[in-house]
């Protein structure tokens, strides 16, 4: 099993976690969202971390009763061959998430950067290596992450630090000043892009640690990035935020340092990095599912069919207005993850649960 040859701490793992939920967050606009009130979109984010505790219960379950078994091994020796089918979808899953944002960055190089390079052979780039950290295991895209997160911090502290200078109070519009209905369509946006419920359920066996303590420390940590970096949206560029389909790329645009002059490329810089990481952690996470699926090694052409599913899913976003409002809509995407990171681990644990207690 793969559970039994790779292991990383804890602390990796939600750094790795932290890392791939930021890549998610700095994406945003008003229009997923629904209303421009960015306020009201800390709320919302709060609330999901809420609902989030909620929805991981069945996972943490299903790790009390299979220790040392990945979703997709403890659904087969809960349901038999009939649990093939769980393995399946997680893997269905991370191709789906991992083309809307692969799909998410490329659509941002061609409305918002505008590169004189390739847009398409840039996330091909990205994509080849991702796929060449999921080829050398979970310890080395845990490592990788442990670096991204450090740049993270020190690129996104320097544009927090400079744009703090530009804050507005008067540009803070009234919460609920519409009624609740943004407050609510945040909650399910952070909620359908988060996928660290479906990471936990494949990936949490390999992870050694003090687990909970790290959860934990993601949703507090996650909440504290998203809510200071919601709060310069609206106190540094107020009404004008929501016309922008990447808001947080237009608050980087406005920082400047005499010789440095924007930090724009910061930006564009840690959304890549960090979308390495996300992108190795869930190939990796297909890699545990297709071994579950067929009992054997995953062999690299199935790794390689993943990677090239996702960058199709990627293209199909940005060329074609119809598969993105597919891959980017947040109900079908919400309906997966709660799908697979509550309802699935919740199935296999009540089955395994009730036969143990019926062997015992």
């Amino acid at each position: 099993m793969e559970t039994a040859k790779h292991r990383i701490s804890a602390s990796q793992f939600f750094l790795m976690m932290f890392v791939s939920r930021v890549v998610v967050t700095i994406a945003l606009n008003a229009r997923y969202l629904g209303g421009e009130n960015m306020l009201e979109a800390i709320l919302s984010y709060g609330l999901a971390m809420v609902l989030g505790v909620l929805l991981a219960l069945p996972v943490w379950g299903l790790a009390r009763v299979y220790p040392e078994h990945s979703v997709g091994d403890a659904a087969q020796l809960a349901l038999g061959k009939a649990g093939k089918a769980v393995p399946l979808l997680y893997l269905l899953y991370f191709i789906l998430i991992n083309g809307s944002s692969l799909g998410l960055f490329q659509i941002f190089l061609l409305d918002t950067v505008n590169p004189e390079f390739s847009a398409a052979l840039t996330i091909a780039a990205l994509l080849g290596v991702a796929l060449y950290g999921a080829f050398r295991g979970i310890e080395t895209v845990a490592r990788c992450a442990v670096c991204v997160f450090a740049v993270l911090l020190v690129g996104a502290g320097l544009v927090f630090a400079i744009v703090a200078f530009r804050f507005t109070p008067e540009n803070l519009e009234p919460l609920f000043y519409h009624g609740f209905s943004q407050t609510l369509q945040g909650t399910a946006l952070f909620l359908a892009r988060t996928s660290i419920f479906a990471d936990m359920a494949v990936l949490l066996p390999m992870v050694n640690g003090r687990r909970k303590a790290g959860f934990f420390g993601w949703a507090g940590g996650t909440f504290l990035f998203t809510g200071i970096l919601l709060l310069l949206l609206a106190g540094c560029l107020g009404p004008y935020a929501a016309t922008q389909n990447f808001p947080v790329y237009a608050l980087s645009s406005i920082t400047e340092i005499r010789s440095m002059q924007r930090l724009d490329a910061v930006f564009v810089g840690v959304w890549m990095t960090g979308m390495i990481v996300k992108l190795s952690c869930d190939l990796y996470a297909c890699r545990v599912c297709f071994t579950s699926l067929v009992g054997k090694k995953c062999p690299k052409t199935a790794l390689l069919l993943s990677g090239a599913a996702i960058l199709l899913l990627a293209f199909a976003a940005a060329e074609s207005i119809a598969a993105q409002r597919v891959l980017l809509d947040t109900r079908l995407l919400l309906l997966c993850t709660v799908g697979v990171g509550g309802i699935l681990p919740l199935l296999v644990w009540g089955i395994g649960w009730l036969k143990g207690r019926k062997g015992r």
